[in-house]
Formats: C-alpha cells, sequence, structure tokens
C-alpha cells in the first residue's frame, strides 16, 4: 500500500521540474579535442636512431639479384646481397 502512494508523488515531482529528471547526472564532454597525429598536444623533438636490427620487416631481392631492399622504422633501404651498409631510399 505504501508503494502505491509513492509511485503518484514521485510522478507529481517528475512533472513539476521536468528538467531535472531528464538531465542526466553526469554530463559528456563535447569540448574535449580529438586527437590528430599530425598535430600531437605538447612538446616535441627529433630524435636520432642508430640501429641493427629490426622485426617485422619486409624484404624483396632486386631483379638482377644484387641488392635486397627492405623496410625499417617506415624508411626503404636498400643493401648489397653479400652484406655491407644500407643506403636509405627514403626519409621520414
Amino acid at each position: 500500500m505504501l508503494i502505491s502512494r509513492l509511485v503518484p508523488l514521485a510522478c507529481a515531482v517528475m512533472l513539476c521540474f521536468p528538467a531535472m529528471a531528464a538531465e542526466p547526472a553526469i554530463k559528456p564532454d563535447t569540448e574535449k579535442k580529438k586527437w590528430d597525429v599530425n598535430h600531437p598536444p605538447g612538446e616535441s623533438k627529433v630524435v636520432n636512431i642508430d640501429t641493427s636490427s629490426g622485426t617485422w620487416m619486409s624484404v624483396d631481392v632486386s631483379p638482377d639479384g644484387k641488392q635486397i631492399v627492405f623496410d625499417l622504422l617506415g624508411d626503404l633501404y636498400t643493401l648489397p646481397i653479400t652484406g655491407g651498409e644500407a643506403k636509405a631510399l627514403t626519409h621520414s
């Protein structure tokens, strides 16, 4: 019997104060900026990386069989098939 009296009272309160009933407890942050990989927030600096090995690399052999081409950290390199120093084909 108590519940049958409280339900009409709750409905009456919601009718008197509709904005309070419909407003969410936590408002979403609509002003938050989306991440932009070309304009990251904060300070940035250039870091030189010197490496002699890599993983998850793609490798291919030149048609004449004298060189290999591979990717490392987003750049392409050539290397004599007999070994030696790699030469960068692309930068950044």
